[in-house]
């Protein structure tokens, strides 16, 4: 300690910090945002054509507004809530790898997601991009007759 020089001289204080202007916040709007400001407040968005306008009338026939949630009725008269892009991972997640999800194939989870009640336009899309990158799905593959038990008569 005796052999480090001693400068009397203050260092200058700095105001800023180098990280100082990535606390940036963006925001991206749900899929269904027209649709739901449609079905709020009666009032379609300005900057659409008219035939964009007229999808969005048609389209909302088939949504609901109840509680600050927007939902579905779909084709099987079960009433389904959207989903924000957000909360999509979780539940593929959920629906094909935890203990109840049982990695099953594309179609099979997004019929198991459908069941649940959640609805998203690419749900059968993202299904078969989940588990075409699953690992273990990938590992083992499906099963072939050479691995089926043989049949008794």
């Amino acid at each position: 300690m005796s052999r480090i020089q001693n400068t009397n001289e203050d260092s200058p204080v700095e105001d800023k910090f180098p990280d100082e202007y990535l606390f940036a916040v963006t925001t991206k709007t749900p899929w269904y945002a027209d649709i739901a400001n449609y079905l709020v407040t009666g009032k379609l968005p300005l900057h659409l054509f008219p035939n964009e306008k007229r999808k969005i009338i048609q389209e909302s026939s088939h949504y609901s507004w109840i509680s600050n949630e927007l939902f579905r009725t779909g084709p099987d008269f079960m009433i389904r809530r959207c989903v924000r892009e957000d909360e999509m991972p979780n539940i593929l997640k959920a629906c094909h790898d935890e203990p109840c999800g049982g990695h099953f194939a594309d179609k099979r989870t997004a019929y198991k997601i459908l069941s649940l009640g959640y609805y998203w336009p690419s749900l059968f899309k993202d299904a078969k991009q989940y588990v075409r990158r699953c690992d273990s799905c990938q590992r083992v593959g499906r099963p072939t007759l050479s691995n089926e038990m043989p049949l008794q008569p």
